[in-house]
């Protein structure tokens, strides 16, 4: 016939014989065998129609969703005067449509019956689509008549843009990122039910970003992002890809897949030399209550000690003391409010500082004293304590008092809040130690005096690696001694000239200035500072040279 996607319906012989018998018919006999020619001497006449008032050779099916099914009705009637033989059907398409009933087809049609077909349209795509349908007879007139279908089959259908990238060769450290758009393109809801990412290199260098919340449904028209991001952590190729499973029903796994390579960049090498600067600042926060006398007078009896460690240590320190009233507003005590290793004497003004009287208030405050002290505007320029905390030294802070920790302006008093405001105002908040010389977590008593729990105090020096030392322990030599020893700060951190790629920085350390020897331990690299950090037990020491060499961070713009 005309078309290969045929549907055959009738494989009959038609043997009409005693028609004669039939009342009123006339004398022709017509015989047939099944592989003779139609009957030419009939008078068949066949009519073919639908439901469609304004085409009754159109059938249309209207709007089918995939998954569903709907069928109509072709009329078929011999509207002639002799039987009418059905001979054939052809359809044009039968990926949609389908001829439900043959099995029930009514082969030979006398005048005036008729016989319906039942023909069903059940898309599986989204799709616009015409097919004809021809009914083949033995009218000798219209042998065959086209019978035109028309349907709309709404499903889903699933579009990925782009279905295949390339990041390009990009420089080592560089991040790539790339915003894939999945896309309903269909006619029906569609349901992401999935979504999957491989990264067939196994190194994690190409990642999924922020997932979407499933299962995701995009209306028709409708679509959304999802963002792989490439970082790059060696020279070698990568390749991923995103599976996304849903309901389309042409492609229920639909993927996409990306590639990427990178390529060493420029070298960098640092150099940075352990110059003996051990800046530290050391505020003492003396309590001024009328309990105090005492130990205001072992403090400065007994600070020698503390100044002949300090110096023996070469430090460039800077000491100051301010009170546990509040009312003092922090400010540094004494005729020389900022003692140095340039002071004259050194220990002598110290003990002329701490000698601080007995008439402050007796609600101790220590930790807003050194609060006070160290916040604006005491600290700004002009400010009572101006000069007193550089940028680069370390911060050791030292409360001594016989009572309990009674402070209110931070957090209601909450000592781990007023150490996060001391660590914040240096760039390694390990720079910042607090320490103690106070009651402990009991209270004590002794030859010196007794005093109350000091726990707060106690707590805060414990959160920062600070020395807790009895307030009436006689021996404060050992104290200040041990306080000093803790104000050493030679440097830790040292800031790179570049941004690195961080798996290629590598560390090597001189002592004299020519043979270098790598150190894989003790040192890491913090990003948020671009810098070396080494372990307190790993600091290089006094003219040690440092050299760090790496690769630099690419310009990483697409």
């Amino acid at each position: 016939m005309r078309s290969t996607n045929v549907i055959r319906g009738l494989g009959f012989a038609l043997a009409l014989a005693s028609v004669g018998a039939m009342a009123g018919c006339s004398e022709t006999v017509l015989i047939s065998n099944p592989d003779s020619a139609p009957p030419t001497r009939v008078d068949a006449v066949i009519e073919v129609t639908s439901e469609n008032p304004d085409n009754p050779l159109l059938v249309d099916f209207g709007e089918v969703p995939a998954g569903e099914f709907r069928e109509q009705e072709v009329n078929i009637k011999n509207i002639g005067t002799d039987v009418l033989q059905l001979q054939d059907f052809v359809l044009s398409n039968t990926a949609s449509f389908s001829l439900v009933n043959l099995g029930e087809l009514v082969p030979l049609l006398t005048p005036d019956s008729s016989w319906v077909l039942r023909v069903k349209y059940e898309p599986s795509q989204d799709e616009t689509i015409q097919a004809t349908l021809i009914v083949a007879s033995n009218d000798r007139e219209n042998p065959e008549v086209p019978v035109s279908l028309r349907a709309e089959g709404l499903a889903p259908a699933i579009d990925i843009d782009p279905d295949s990238f390339d990041f390009g060769n990009r420089e080592l450290g560089c991040v790539g990122s790339l915003d894939i758009q999945i896309a309903n393109i269909g006619r029906a809801d569609l349901v992401i039910s999935d979504l999957t990412f491989d990264d067939l290199s196994g190194n994690g260098e190409m990642a999924l970003g922020a997932g979407v919340t499933l299962p995701l449904i995009l209306s028709p028209n409708d679509a959304t992002l999802v963002e792989v991001i490439y970082t790059p952590t060696d020279v070698q190729p990568d390749t991923s890809t995103l599976t996304v499973l849903s309901n389309d029903p042409l492609r229920p796994s639909a993927t996409a897949t990306q590639f990427g390579i990178a390529h060493l960049g420029e070298s960098n090498t640092d150099q940075f030399a352990q110059d003996g600067n051990n800046a530290t600042d050391i505020l003492f926060v003396v309590d001024n209550s009328c309990s105090m006398g005492w130990a205001q007078s072992s403090l400065a009896v007994n600070f020698a000690s503390f100044v002949q460690i300090v110096e023996a240590l070469d430090m460039d320190y800077q000491i100051g003391v301010t009170t546990t009233d509040v009312g003092d507003q922090g400010h540094l005590e004494g005729t020389t409010r900022i003692v140095t290793p340039n002071t004259p004497d050194p220990a002598g003004a110290f003990a002329s500082n701490v000698n601080l009287g007995v008439s402050g208030s007796g609600i101790e405050k220590g930790l807003d004293g050194a609060y006070l002290a160290l916040s604006s505007p005491a600290i700004d320029p002009g400010g009572y304590n101006d000069g007193f905390m550089r940028d680069e030294a370390g911060l050791r802070i030292i409360s001594v008092s016989d009572e309990q920790e009674q402070s209110t302006l931070l957090s209601n008093g909450d000592p781990g809040a007023y150490v996060n405001y001391f660590q914040g105002l240096k760039t390694n908040p390990d720079h910042v130690i607090l320490s103690d010389i106070t009651g402990g977590l009991t209270g004590c008593s002794g030859g010196s005096g007794s005093a109350s729990s000091g726990s707060d105090y106690v707590q805060a020096s414990v959160m920062t690696g600070g020395i807790s030392a009895s307030i009436c322990d006689p021996n404060w030599v050992s104290t200040l001694s041990s306080l000093a020893w803790l104000s050493q700060s030679f440097a830790d951190t040292f800031e790179l000239s570049k941004t690195p790629v961080p798996e290629t920085i590598e560390v090597r350390l001189s002592t004299d200035g020519i043979n270098f020897v790598p150190i894989y331990v003790g040192w890491s690299y913090d990003s948020a500072l671009n810098a070396l950090v080494f372990d307190l037990d790993h600091i290089p020491d006094n003219g040690d040279i440092i050299e760090a060499e790496y690769t630099v961070l690419g310009d990483c713009e697409d």
